[in-house]
């Protein structure tokens, strides 16, 4: 499975058929549309300190990847989107590695990578497990949805160090009681 990842280009036919074409069910508004697309295009909003990517396999664009605060020394993995006739396939796993691979080795001052998601995206949950991103956090009533509801979500972190001894480093959570 030959897979390669392309910096989002000008063709926004492309991305309104990814967004438009799959059901994003882990994502506060599942159905975007072809609207919303042309607005976040065109607002630059996968530009504004952020870097987009295609992901592709075999040559054929089958998802995105969204870093934000790419400027920052803790950059954060905001988006990783793909087709639904490819998840569950092992592509987000090589996704989430190819991206800290890519912002580490960016810039040395890159200290740590931090990405959140619905405490329900277990599938999402097992890759960042799987890439060594440490469970930091469990955030009560903070992922809001566009038809009004509110869930929990986790936050993850990888730090510079645990990529580079390729190890998960334990977390003082729960050292004291407070």
């Amino acid at each position: 499975m030959q897979i390669e990842f392309r910096k989002l280009d000008d063709d926004l036919n492309d991305l309104v058929e990814l967004h438009t074409s799959n059901t994003w069910p882990f994502h506060g508004d599942p159905r975007p549309s072809k609207l919303d697309i042309h607005k976040r295009f065109h607002g630059k909003w996968y530009e504004d300190d952020r870097e987009t990517f295609w992901v592709l396999l075999q040559g054929e664009k089958v998802g995105i990847i969204i870093i934000g605060d790419i400027s920052d020394t803790i950059p954060m993995l905001y988006d990783i989107r793909l087709c639904e006739s490819v998840r569950g396939k092992g592509i987000g796993k090589k996704c989430v590695s190819w991206i800290v691979d890519y912002v580490f080795k960016g810039s040395e001052k890159r200290i740590r990578i931090e990405t959140y998601t619905r405490h329900d995206n277990y599938g999402m949950r097992k890759v960042f497990s799987k890439c060594n991103f440490q469970k930091e956090g469990y955030l009560r009533d903070s992922w809001e949805n566009e038809d009004g509801t509110i869930g929990d979500s986790l936050v993850y972190g990888i730090t510079r160090r645990d990529w580079e001894r390729g190890e998960k480093t334990p977390i003082k959570l729960n050292d004291v009681p407070f």
